[in-house]
C-alpha cells in the first residue's frame, strides 16, 4: 500500500472564509458604532478587538489553505504521521497503535487513536502546551492523539474506514 496523504479541503476552508469574514465585519461594526448599552463600554470595545483579530487570523490561514491545501494526516505502512507539517515527531509506529475509537462532542465527531503507552508520548513531547493539551485528552479520552474530519479532504466515516483498514493490515 502506498502511504495515503490526506489533506485539508478547500471547501471547508471556504466556509470558514465567509465565516471569519462576516464575524470580522460585525466586530468592527460593534467597534465602530458606538451605540452600547452598557455603561462600562470598554469590554465591549475590548471584545470587539479580540474579534477581529481573532476571526481576522481565520481569513489568513483559510486563505493560505485555499491557496494551497495543506497535508494534515499521512497513514502510511510504518504508522501514522498526525501532523506532518509541523514534526516528525508525531509519527506513531503501527506496533504502538492499539485501535481507533471516537467521540462526539456537540455533533462533532472525532477520532482518538488509542496507544499502548499515552505517558511515553506525553513525555516525549517538547511544548508545554502541547503537553497541557495531551493531558487533558488522556485524561478525558484515554489517549494523547485525536483526529476531526473536520477540516480534512474526507468525512468523518472515510477517515475510520482508512484508518482501520491500514490498521488491520499493518498492526
Amino acid at each position: 500500500m502506498e502511504p495515503i496523504e490526506i489533506y485539508t479541503s478547500k471547501r471547508k476552508s471556504v466556509l470558514i472564509l465567509l465565516l471569519s469574514v462576516a464575524l470580522v465585519v460585525a466586530s468592527i461594526w460593534v467597534l465602530t458604532s458606538g451605540e452600547f448599552d452598557y455603561e462600562d463600554t470598554t469590554l465591549v470595545k475590548v471584545a470587539s478587538v479580540a474579534g477581529i483579530l481573532l476571526f481576522g487570523l481565520g481569513i489568513i490561514v483559510s486563505i493560505k489553505r485555499l491557496v494551497k491545501s495543506e497535508l494534515a494526516l499521512i497513514i502510511a505502512p510504518e504508522g501514522l504521521n498526525i501532523n506532518p507539517k509541523k514534526s516528525l515527531d508525531e509519527f506513531i509506529p503501527w506496533d504502538e497503535i492499539l485501535g481507533f475509537d471516537e467521540v462526539s462532542i456537540k455533533g462533532t465527531k472525532i477520532v482518538i487513536i488509542v496507544v499502548k503507552n499515552p505517558s511515553h508520548w506525553i513525555d516525549k513531547e517538547t511544548s508545554a502546551l502541547k503537553r497541557k493539551m495531551m493531558l487533558f485528552n488522556v485524561k478525558n479520552y484515554q489517549s494523547p492523539f485525536n483526529i476531526t474530519a473536520n477540516v480534512l479532504d474526507r468525512n468523518h466515516e472515510e477517515l475510520m474506514a482508512e484508518l482501520s483498514l491500514a490498521h488491520d493490515k499493518y498492526a
